[in-house]
């Protein structure tokens, strides 16, 4: 550890270790972790650390307005926002691509002129506070199939100010995820005319992956050492008293909220290590 002030290092050392620094700097963590044995990254014997870093799309959304409701409002910051869960693939493939999208609603209510309005004052503060229209909006959230080709990796040239070498993060979107958002667009379109919605706007924000959340992969999980980096305990094939259970660990990213599995997979290998602690398996 380096302490970021002044720049002192401490070693310490652990009968097990438990890499948690969130999907990316866990690989980070790792790929810097070398030595003999290990040059191309702690436990790496098959390149596969790095690899399979997936992500969740978010590119789409919906805005739209609605007529009516106009003698309520709402407190808070907004009305609930329901989650809907995938309605695609779920128990047949029945579309050209892959997988399927988790869908967030919100609606909200305009305020009178518009943020966009010059003014300075009361009357200015008492006509944006005046209610308007409903607005209503849906986005996205993917499922992005991982692949080998999606990796992190270290740069030869790149350091942080402590000498370490930054990560280089090569991961796009194919065919199937432009096809997923091209669905939502329109099956989110349909559903908003069939609700009564007007002015309906799709959008795409194009935006590259990692300007959101939910990264995962890099350090999977998986029987076969030569296809994966953690067994089902979560320790590394190679190194078995280090464990990865953030969002590395994962194969796959499906659409829905990971956070809670990131947890439960978390407490699940705790309780093995400790088990195997006393054991002295470890």
């Amino acid at each position: 550890m380096i302490d970021a002030k002044t720049n002192q290092a401490t070693e310490y050392f652990a009968k097990i270790i438990f890499v948690n620094a969130a999907c990316l700097n866990s690989n980070l963590i790792l790929l810097n972790s070398t030595s003999n044995r290990f040059p191309n990254g702690l436990g790496n014997e098959h390149d596969i650390l790095g690899r399979y870093i997936a992500f969740q799309n978010y590119r789409g959304s919906l805005n739209a307005t609605l007529d009516g409701f106009e003698d309520g409002y709402y407190y808070g910051r907004r009305p609930v926002s329901p989650l809907m869960p995938s309605f695609r693939n779920v128990y047949k493939q029945e579309t050209d691509f892959l997988r399927g999208y988790l869908v967030f609603w919100g609606a909200y209510r305009n305020t009178g002129n518009g943020n966009n309005t010059d003014g300075i004052g009361a009357d200015f503060k008492d006509a944006l506070s005046e209610a308007g229209e409903w607005g209503v909006y849906m986005s996205m959230q993917g499922e992005v199939i991982p692949k080998h080709t999606n990796h992190v990796r270290l740069s030869k040239d790149e350091k942080d100010d402590w000498g370490i070498p930054q990560l280089i993060t090569s991961v796009s979107y194919d065919d199937n995820d432009e096809k997923m958002l091209k669905d939502f667009l329109s099956q989110g379109a349909e559903i908003l005319d069939v609700a009564g919605c007007k002015n309906i706007v799709q959008n795409d924000s194009k935006q590259a992956p990692g300007l959101d959340i939910h990264e995962m992969g890099g350090i999977r999980m998986g029987k076969d050492p030569k296809t994966s980096m953690l067994n089902k305990w979560n320790q590394l094939h190679a190194c078995k008293n280090v464990f990865v259970t953030d969002g590395a660990c994962m194969t796959s990213v499906g659409n829905q909220n990971p956070s809670l599995t990131f947890m439960a997979i978390t407490a699940r290998a705790a309780n093995y290590a400790v088990e195997q602690l006393k054991t002295r398996n470890l």
